[in-house]
């Protein structure tokens, strides 16, 4: 309500104002007997001729011309002072323009640079590209036969398995063993990088994404992996097992294994 009478109070002020202004201005509503607003008329005669020839001398010293004189001669016209340009101080639009550009321009490849960085820089405080402890022997011995085969360690994308260099005569993996009792996988698949989970049924490795195989030591078995499963070089230092996760070694060829494994039962991708 009190809007409303504010909203009508306001109009009606506003009428007014526009009313009277009308009236002061317009002579057809003034009342009977004020003289109206007097109207200065256009000079004529010679004072109009005068008027013009001051207007025309004007303008011709405006524009570099002459100026006529009241004797008839003419005079040159009074040189006009140039104008002052106004010094600009500080940058101009079109360049604190660009300095915007660049500046959001580095911010954005600083951004993009140190998140790369960051993704793709090894971890060298105990995760994936460092020398990892994973614990003592017995540990580690113990934790792969929980594992039905298999020791995990995620943080090192790894998994450990027992080596008995009686099973490699040929000393295929001598080199990266050092003389250990484990073998350190890479729990990547050689054929398109997803990762290879173990099967607990036929205690291979196998691959869910496209059916590859590999055996206990990531030996190839099946599937259209290239070769088996890289793997990283482990030692044993001070009873200590460390992984060394910084290098990625090749795995063997198809036809390099060593290992005769046959599945110990159903597998987990298939037939």
């Amino acid at each position: 309500m009190t809007t409303t009478l504010a909203l009508f109070a306001t109009t009606v002020g506003l009428l007014a104002v526009a009313f009277w202004w009308i009236r002061r201005n317009n002579l057809a509503v003034y009342p009977a007997g004020r003289a109206p607003i007097q109207r200065r008329p256009l000079p004529t005669g010679c004072d109009l001729g005068a008027r013009l020839m001051a207007a025309t001398a004007t303008e011709a010293a405006g524009t570099g011309g002459t100026m006529t004189r009241g004797d008839g001669t003419s005079a040159p016209p009074k040189p006009m002072a140039p104008k002052r340009q106004k010094r600009h101080e500080g940058p101009t639009r079109r360049d604190f323009f660009r300095l915007g550009l660049l500046v959001a321009g580095g911010g954005l490849f600083a951004s993009f640079a140190g998140a790369s960085l960051g993704f793709l820089w090894p971890s060298l405080r105990g995760g994936f590209g460092a020398q990892l402890d994973i614990g003592g022997e017995g540990e580690v011995a113990d934790a792969i036969a929980a594992g039905g085969g298999r020791f995990e360690y995620p943080a090192g994308r790894a998994y450990v398995v027992a080596y008995d260099p009686a099973l490699d005569p040929q000393g295929i993996y001598a080199d990266i063993t050092n003389g250990a009792p484990f073998m350190a996988l890479y729990q990547r698949c050689v054929h398109l990088g997803c990762r290879v989970p173990w099967c607990e049924s036929s205690e291979w490795f196998e691959c869910p994404c496209h059916g590859s195989r590999y055996n206990r030591w990531g030996e190839y078995e099946f599937g259209p992996a290239p070769r088996g499963l890289d793997r990283f070089k482990i030692n044993v230092v001070d009873g200590k097992v460390v992984v060394d996760t910084s290098t990625i070694v090749t795995g063997p060829s198809r036809q390099g294994g060593t290992l005769q494994q046959p599945p110990a039962g159903p597998h987990c991708n298939g037939s």
